[in-house]
């Protein structure tokens, strides 16, 4: 009797195992084979400058946990590998000059975020997830000038913020995703569409044409298909009026979790990048040195959605 329960066991197991392990398979092999044409980046840096460009981009921490800077880049290509990291969850608030309001990510409501940093709590030691507020909270009565909103990935540290949006405006408000969105997903992203899918407060709307796409009644704003971290990932770029001064701004999302990762071409860890999130590496690569060309050749700043002190060292203001 005790042989066949450890029999039992051990098949159950070794089922499991085999299971994640043709998961972990079919998303690898799906997500390296979605490689969108990119713009140039003579088509990213161009804009109109008498056109009604957004004049301000700030953001909203809505949550941060310190993390070893290992869990995030190939320590043995850090430049940096003694230098603090704090991973942010944020929202980007895009203003225009008459109020209204284009949030790129949505980060997690309190909750939310606890349960999703009490693994790097226990696996790599992470701290405590400190929990700050969900976006639509604190925007408050300005939540009602949003006109727009995005994400530059499905994932659901980007996309649970929607719960809290849907709850204090009743919508509709516009959506705005690419083709590769409907088309594409995997298991580490239908948990944040289902999130999208549920919301009855939004307004979904695929932008056609490319590769960069423009978003009606918001100049100054546009965006790529990426993939590479996910399917559906997309890149924004941001043309930000300040005084006489035009200022471009690049949303990258995940592409790398650390800035050293895009300005030192330094990939993710292997472990990261085969386990946790099947990625398409040789994509990751492509896109770290066209968003590095943005930075060193055409005075564009990247800003990657996870980095709170390189966020904050930006000069982008926190709401």
């Amino acid at each position: 009797m005790l042989r066949r329960i450890v029999l039992g066991l051990v098949s159950l197991v070794l089922a499991a195992v085999l299971y994640v392990a043709i998961g972990l398979f079919l998303a690898k092999r799906a997500i390296v084979r979605i490689a969108p044409p990119l713009p140039s980046a003579e088509d990213v840096m161009d804009f109109d400058p008498t056109a009604d460009l957004p004049v301000k981009l700030s953001y909203w921490n809505t949550a941060d946990q310190k993390v070893p800077r290992s869990a995030v880049l190939e320590a043995k290509l850090d430049p940096n590998p003694t230098a603090p990291y704090v991973l942010g969850l944020p929202s980007f608030v895009l203003e225009w000059a008459d109020g209204r309001i284009f949030l790129v990510d949505l980060g997690m409501d309190p909750a939310a975020a606890k349960d999703f940093g009490r693994p790097s709590e226990l696996l790599i030691g992470a701290s405590p997830m400190q929990t700050h507020g969900s976006i639509a909270e604190k925007l408050g009565a300005a939540l009602e000038r949003v006109g727009g909103i995005s994400f530059t990935h499905e994932h659901t540290d980007h996309t649970e913020g929607v719960t809290e949006l849907c709850r204090l405006h009743p919508g509709p408000i516009p959506v705005y995703l690419g083709r590769l969105w409907s088309e594409e997903s995997n298991y580490t992203t239908r948990p944040g569409l289902r999130l999208l899918d549920a919301a009855k407060c939004l307004d979904q709307r695929t932008v056609e044409g490319g590769p960069l796409l423009g978003i009606r009644g918001f100049p100054g704003l546009s965006f790529f298909a990426a993939a590479g971290h996910t399917p559906g990932s997309q890149v924004f770029v941001a043309h930000v009026r300040t005084g006489d001064s035009v200022k471009t701004w690049i949303l990258a999302g995940d592409i790398a979790n650390n800035i050293d990762g895009i300005r030192h071409n330094v990939p993710k860890p292997r472990m990261y990048s085969v386990l946790l999130v099947p990625e398409a590496t040789q994509r990751l690569d492509t896109l770290r040195r066209f968003l590095q060309e943005l930075e060193r050749d055409h005075g564009a700043t990247v800003l990657v959605a996870h980095d709170l002190l390189a966020l904050q060292a930006s000069g982008i203001p926190s709401l």
